[in-house]
């Protein structure tokens, strides 16, 4: 594992406040706490074979081996045409919703821990794969979601995206709204003088009080790669998506992420708006900001992450963790005062981040990394404690672990 020089002087700082003692994997498991009645956990793995399964347990911290052997997994590869298509499936109030065949947009429910059979299901009249789902939005019943890409219109020079409100008790659409993302008007080239024909990819979709705000980048229809290293945000009023106009910034590379479900910015206590972005010529990240009440970049903030192995081998789901602290795997990080917290990595005695998905309860983040020894366990990390308790294995027969989720 390499772990730079700025890490390390972070760690020797914050280490006199760890309740977590030096020591290798083996020797950090925790006592197994009495499982909360009823609770559902559920990993979505992937094996080198390319099947998927969801291992399930009601307790995600009990020293035990979550494995999909002897029919223990429930085996979901039948519903994907291929196992990446995890990152366009989401948890939601407790059932997975994921598109199988890109029109048919299914919702399953895991029945007694063995096995998962489909509730509902609604069939788009065209092309679709789950896009971002807007969190800010939804509610209980509702889900508010996109799909992965809308519709260039060349004749308008525009993005139509459109937003769909779903109904998750009876899986129909109660409104679908659309906006307009105006495109660039200048035309990039290729290193070989070529048109690079490029397209809008959204890549989150954020509401703050009367705003939305939609982070995208653009991509080449000739190289089928990012291109142009600007931030670019469109903010519109919400809900009437009135009074719509481009933001942008070049200090940080573009808006980071892609079209599938992870969102890669946040709001703080403040609801300040955080943008993560990325150089598309190199794996270096940073932090943008747009302060409450306002809709411009903040010109006075730039947390350049280039020095930090962030998002080193996964493109996770950024976790609030409270207190002015977030969690950009592998590192918690105070944004506003651009402070790096503490590296997970190190906490947890080596290794990596293996996550699209993580989650929150009680205050604590739960996350899977795959230690130096090529073992995959469930951490809990307490970022009042700044320490980490290992919980389960996960089998070592696996490839991937895409989800880490509460049902309930």
């Amino acid at each position: 594992m390499k772990i730079n020089k700025f890490a390390v002087a972070i760690f020797a700082a914050t280490v006199l406040f760890s309740s977590c003692k030096k020591s290798s994997p083996e020797t950090t498991s925790p006592e197994e706490p009495t499982p909360t009645s009823n609770s559902l956990y559920s990993v979505w793995v992937t094996t080198a074979a390319g099947s998927s399964y969801l291992l399930t347990a009601d307790n995600l911290m009990k020293d035990t081996l979550l494995t999909a052997a002897n029919n223990q997994g429930i085996d979901i590869t039948s519903h994907l045409p291929a196992a990446f298509y995890a990152i366009y499936a989401y948890a939601y109030e407790g059932k997975y919703y994921l598109s199988n065949d890109g029109t048919r947009f299914s919702q399953f429910e895991v029945v007694n821990s063995k096995s998962w059979k489909e509730t509902n299901n609604y069939a788009f009249p065209g092309n679709f794969y789950l896009g971002k789902v807007l969190k800010d939005i939804s509610t209980k019943d509702e889900m508010v979601m996109t799909k992965t890409a809308g519709t260039t219109n060349k004749t308008k020079n525009v993005l139509e995206q459109p937003i769909y409100f779903m109904n998750v008790n009876n899986l129909t659409i109660n409104k679908t709204i659309g906006i307009e993302i105006p495109m660039i008007t200048f035309n990039p080239k290729t290193p070989e003088g070529k048109d690079h024909n490029p397209y809008i990819v959204p890549t989150s979709f954020t509401q703050r009080g009367d705003k939305l705000f939609v982070g995208h980048k653009y991509r080449s229809n000739e190289t089928r790669k990012d291109i142009i290293d600007t931030a670019y945000m469109y903010v519109c009023d919400y809900p009437s998506l009135a009074n719509g106009k481009i933001i942008k910034d070049a200090r940080g590379g573009f808006a980071a992420g892609h079209w599938e479900v992870q969102t890669l910015t946040f709001t703080d206590d403040n609801k300040d708006l955080y943008v993560v972005t990325k150089k598309t010529d190199a794996a270096t990240y940073g932090l943008l900001r747009i302060k409450s009440g306002q809709t411009t970049f903040d010109p006075d903030y730039f947390f350049d992450l280039k020095d930090y192995n962030v998002f080193s081998n996964n493109i996770s789901q950024v976790q609030k963790l409270g207190d002015g602290k977030v969690y950009i795997s592998p590192f918690v990080i105070d944004p506003a005062n651009k402070k790096i917290v503490a590296d997970l990595r190190i906490l947890v005695g080596g290794g990596e981040s293996k996550t699209t998905m993580n989650f929150m309860e009680n205050g604590k983040l739960y996350d899977v990394f795959k230690t130096d020894e090529s073992k995959w366990y469930v951490y809990e990390y307490d970022p009042a404690k700044n320490s980490v308790k290992r919980g389960a294995e996960i089998d070592p027969g696996i490839s991937q672990v895409y989800h880490l989720n509460k049902l309930r």
